[in-house]
C-alpha cells in the first residue's frame, strides 16, 4: 500500500504520515502543489490525500490538470480547512474525487479512510 499526502502544512503531513506508517503503509508527503502533481503523474498511489488551499499551485490546480486524465481510477480524497458549498463538493465528486473531508480531521476519520481505500 502506498499513500501520498499533498498539503503545504508540514505539521499536518507529518501527523498523517505517522498515522499510516504505524500500520506499515508507505507514505510520501509533499508540501508543494507542483511537486504533488508530478508525484501523482509519475507514481502509482493507492490513496492520495489532497489539500485544496496550497499557495502558488493549489489542489484545485492539480485537479484541473488531472481532469484531462482519468482520475476516477485514483483514490483522491480532498482534505481541507476551506469551507465548501455542497455544489462545490459535488463538482469535485463529478470529476472523480472520492470524498471531501474538512480539517481538522480526526483519527477516527483517518481510520475510516484507510479502511475504505486501503483494504488489504
Amino acid at each position: 500500500m502506498k499513500v501520498l499526502i499533498v498539503d503545504d502544512n508540514e505539521s499536518v503531513t507529518e501527523v498523517v504520515k505517522d498515522f499510516f506508517e504505524l500500520d506499515n503503509i508507505e507514505c510520501i508527503s509533499v508540501n508543494n502543489g507542483r511537486e504533488g502533481l508530478t508525484e501523482i503523474q509519475n507514481n502509482n498511489y493507492d490513496l492520495i490525500l489532497l489539500d485544496i488551499a496550497i499557495p502558488e499551485y493549489s489542489g484545485l490546480d492539480i485537479l484541473n490538470e488531472l481532469k484531462r486524465q482519468c482520475i476516477e481510477n485514483k483514490n483522491i480524497v480532498i482534505f481541507t480547512a476551506s469551507v465548501f458549498k455542497d455544489e462545490d463538493a459535488e463538482k469535485f465528486l463529478e470529476i472523480g474525487v472520492k470524498e471531501v473531508c474538512l480539517k481538522p480531521i480526526s483519527l477516527e476519520k483517518l481510520e475510516a479512510i484507510k479502511q475504505e481505500y486501503l483494504r488489504k
